[in-house]
């Protein structure tokens, strides 16, 4: 299974989320399947990249034309393709995966999350998304997403087809289902 994994490209983070990409990148590995993600060695993004090649993974990165410019560096040991913005990257991103694993992030890595969750929902993409909820990360996403369902503010259950976790064998196990 390819499973694509959103997350942050900040650096200085505090240990708890740099040990939980690094955990998700060897499990993924470990478990067999491909990674899919940015590209760039920086923050979480790098972390759960270099700990999946360093397992052995097989790792895809889809980057882009204007941060490559900047000077980011990709990971090492990767395949890597390069598109011209971020929208057209997430499209590639997505079209390659089967799966969907988001790690506490910003503005980006909610983006992505939101796009591939409104994609399944409105029947254009048929996969599964998983949140690694790194010590209550997400608890007030969750708590929103919930009450947007309750409120009959959004048509369908989220939990459908996405779930939270907290470690990356649980969610391996629950996709590999």
């Amino acid at each position: 299974m390819k499973i694509c994994v959103f997350c942050s490209s900040s650096d200085n983070l505090d240990a708890k989320y740099v040990d939980a990409a690094k955990a998700l990148g060897e499990t993924i590995a470990a478990r067999g399947h491909e990674l899919v993600f940015g590209g760039y060695d920086k923050g979480l993004m790098g972390d759960v990249a270099n700990a999946a090649v360093a397992a052995g993974g097989c790792v895809f990165g889809v980057t882009t034309t204007g941060l490559t410019a900047k000077g980011r560096a990709i990971v090492e040991g990767i395949e890597n393709v390069e598109e011209p913005d971020l929208s057209t990257r997430i499209k590639h991103m997505v079209n390659m995966s089967d799966a969907f694993v988001t790690l506490p992030g910003g503005l980006g890595t909610f983006e992505e999350f939101f796009s591939v969750m409104s994609q399944i929902k409105a029947g254009e993409l048929k996969a599964t998304c998983a949140l690694l909820d790194v010590d209550g990360y997400f608890k007030p996403l969750v708590e929103m997403l919930d009450l947007s369902c309750e409120t009959g503010l959004n048509s369908c259950d989220w939990r459908a087809f996405c779930d939270v976790f907290t470690t990356p064998d649980d969610i391996i196990d629950w996709l590999e289902k």
